[in-house]
């Protein structure tokens, strides 16, 4: 893999520097009409469905297409895809049939044969995702030109689950809500925002448990509804989320938290150990709510970013090599010893 691909993939994803907001996601679910969903597709099938794919895209898309077939591509990238939210867990698994295909200048993701034929991606930031549904809209037009989905006059685009049919769109935004957690707010809104059609997961979105105050905030079933609409109320309950943690965010005594970055920093100034990357990713988001407290000062993207960095597979990845998980610990302490060098509290 060329230096220009590999540093493409490590500056992902495009974080916004919202305090609440790390990244939105458009996604929509599209499916052929004459073949079997992917769980009941054989290997042939899959693969003659990628081929379709890719000679569709090339027919009206000027922009460069990265390939990436699961069954082919090393371990180490497939992990690190997960861990950009790039792939699902289950979509790295080197089954058949299974690809990627990565618009390089629109930035578009398609996974091709996950849970449904396509699940096509749109990533940006709070403020666009008006935006984001134009350029996938305009590009689901253009494929719709050459593949016959499955479609029906009364219920939508079908799809494998239930749940997305209709639009066959779903909104999501990881957000980060430390205050309303440490106030005891967190069920609170979390009630709201499952009444307002919106579901509450993990870092890693369904199945997944939270990190560190971080949480996937996404849309619910939308038969019915326009795509328009769906954007429109998913903005509103991001907005209204973000709202509410900058207003427990007042509540919050800046004291404590000032012991706790100053603790982690003792913890890897102090240590030659090694640091987990759990006890990372913890150390870090006190740090980003440092950050939005204004008890540091440092570029809050370059936190955010940090935070894929030095989890498993991106580290592997940026030396280019399987690592121990003591390596990979020790490692992870260097990067954050070297890059949060003139942090202060």
């Amino acid at each position: 893999m060329n230096s220009d691909l590999k540093n493409f993939i490590l500056n992902q994803p495009d974080v916004d520097d919202e305090s609440v907001v790390f990244t939105v996601r458009l996604r929509l679910a599209r499916n052929f009409r004459k073949y079997p969903f992917p769980h009941q597709m054989g290997e042939k099938q899959a693969e003659q469905l990628v081929e379709h794919v890719i000679d569709a895209i090339k027919n009206f898309s000027q922009d460069t297409p990265l390939i990436l077939h699961m069954k082919d591509t090393d371990k180490i990238i497939r992990q690190v895809l997960v861990e950009r939210h790039i792939i699902s867990p289950e979509f790295a698994e080197d089954s058949f049939g299974k690809t990627l295909i990565w618009l390089v200048q629109s930035g578009l993701k398609i996974l091709v044969n996950e849970e449904d034929h396509l699940r096509i991606s749109a990533f940006g930031k709070k403020n666009e995702i008006e935006k984001l549904w134009q350029i996938l809209n305009d590009f689901d037009d253009n494929l719709s030109q050459h593949i016959n989905y499955a479609f029906d006059r009364e219920f939508g685009y079908l799809t494998s689950c239930p749940t997305n049919v209709g639009p066959g769109l779903r909104v999501s935004s990881l957000v980060f809500l430390p205050s309303l957690k440490l106030t005891g707010r967190i069920k609170v809104i979390f009630n709201t925002v499952c009444k307002l059609g919106c579901i509450i997961r993990g870092f890693y979105g369904e199945g997944s448990a939270s990190i560190a105050n971080f949480y996937q905030i996404s849309t619910g079933p939308a038969l019915g509804k326009k795509e328009t609409e769906i954007c429109s109320e998913f903005d509103a309950v991001l907005s209204a989320t973000e709202k509410q943690e900058l207003s427990a965010m007042e509540r919050v005594r800046t004291s404590s938290i000032k012991e706790l970055i100053k603790k982690f920093f003792d913890r890897i100034y102090d240590s030659n150990e090694g640091i987990s990357s759990d006890d990372a990713i913890k150390g870090i988001s006190i740090l980003i709510f440092g950050k939005n407290l204004g008890i540091i000062k440092v570029d809050r993207c370059t936190l955010k970013k940090m935070i894929y960095r030095i989890l498993p597979g991106s580290i592997q990845f940026e030396m280019g090599r399987l690592l121990q998980e003591k390596e990979r610990d020790i490692l992870r302490l260097q990067i954050l010893r070297k890059e949060l060098v003139g942090l202060y509290v």
